[in-house]
């Protein structure tokens, strides 16, 4: 009998009273006699009822909570900018529900679907798909990867960074280091971000007068550790013969470097490297790594100051692009 799932409403049938004495009875407010809650907290016991305490703070508005889709809680940077929401919205008095979606699509729709059911205030949707459809009725912020379509959507902000300017100020940097063959790792979705880091790179190619190749760009399946090092095994495998090596990602950069250190190819002497993101480990590495600098610090306060204000009612569009900038260290 604990199995079967049972309604306030129905709650209220059998204890022969209505479903807000049956509410009061749960929260403990108003006036019920003792008889009156002996009877109905049975009848709670006997099936094992649980309230929806979410849900019911949403509608009580005593408590409120956004969904967080983020697409790899493992990723160093995405962690980065999940905590500083998750602090942000605890100052403002909002709980976080942090959903990993593991790049997955699949998931990332069933992840929307159960947050709405749980009538969440809004929604924080951290690098998604590109070609995801903007979520409809619910704020929406999305940080990192621009949704298309998302200037039709009135409740609905973006944040993402100059992705073209680090693109470019990364290529530029290795280029002024007298660097001839530039290697761009990128992911291998067609990601927004990737695009105009992409477009940065070729800019700044072309600024030097020196010629696109195609062939220096590589892509990757997934942006971890162990991708950067395979790939990196796979460059200097192959017939190309880099001198600098711009990572779209730290993460990568970081695995490239296992591989140059266990084949002992000289960090920055050889090759020199970049990275993107600028996540603790970064400076913590030896050579440290030289990076351009994304701000998880300002994502997260972002992030967390807008969605407040359209589950307050703010619901015009608005798109901010945070500026990067490049950290010396020791890889150039």
């Amino acid at each position: 009998m604990k199995n079967e799932k049972i309604s306030m409403k129905d709650i209220a049938e059998m204890s022969g009273v209505s479903i807000a004495t049956v509410s009061r009875v749960i929260n403990q407010n108003g006036r019920f006699s003792s008889e009156t809650e002996q009877r109905v907290m049975s009848i709670i016991e006997k099936y094992d009822f649980r309230p929806n305490e979410l849900a019911r703070g949403l509608r009580a508005n005593k408590a409120q909570a956004v969904g967080v889709i983020v697409p790899d809680i493992t990723n160093e940077f995405f962690a980065c900018v999940v905590r500083e929401i998750e602090i942000e919205l605890l100052k403002k008095g909002y709980m976080a529900i942090v959903c990993d979606t593991n790049e997955a699509m699949d998931l990332e729709k069933k992840y929307i679907a159960m947050l709405k059911s749980l009538q969440v205030g809004g929604i924080i949707y951290i690098a998604g798909d590109t070609n995801v459809k903007c979520i409809e009725n619910i704020p929406t912020v999305y940080v990192d990867r621009e949704p298309m379509m998302i200037e039709d959507m009135m409740a609905s902000t973006f944040i993402g960074s100059d992705n073209y300017q680090g693109g470019y100020i990364a290529t530029r940097r290795l280029i002024d280091a007298g660097k001839k063959e530039i290697v761009l790792v990128l992911h291998k979705k067609s990601l927004t971000t990737q695009k105009r880091r992409l477009d940065g790179y070729k800019q700044a190619i072309r600024d030097a007068g020196m010629k696109f190749n195609e062939n220096l760009i590589i892509k990757v399946e997934n942006v971890d550790m162990d991708h950067g090092y395979e790939v990196t095994k796979k460059i200097f495998e192959s017939e190309l013969n880099p001198d600098g090596i711009f990572y779209s990602a730290d993460i990568l950069a970081i695995g490239g470097m296992r591989y140059l250190n266990k084949m002992k190819i000289a960090i920055p002497e050889q090759v020199s490297i970049i990275g993107f993101d600028d996540i603790p480990l970064s400076s913590q590495i030896t050579p440290a790594l030289t990076t351009v600098k994304q701000s998880y610090t300002e994502f997260g306060h972002l992030a967390s100051e807008s969605i407040v204000k359209m589950m307050n009612g703010d619901a015009d569009y608005r798109k901010y692009i945070l500026s990067v900038q490049l950290v010396e260290r020791e890889t150039v």
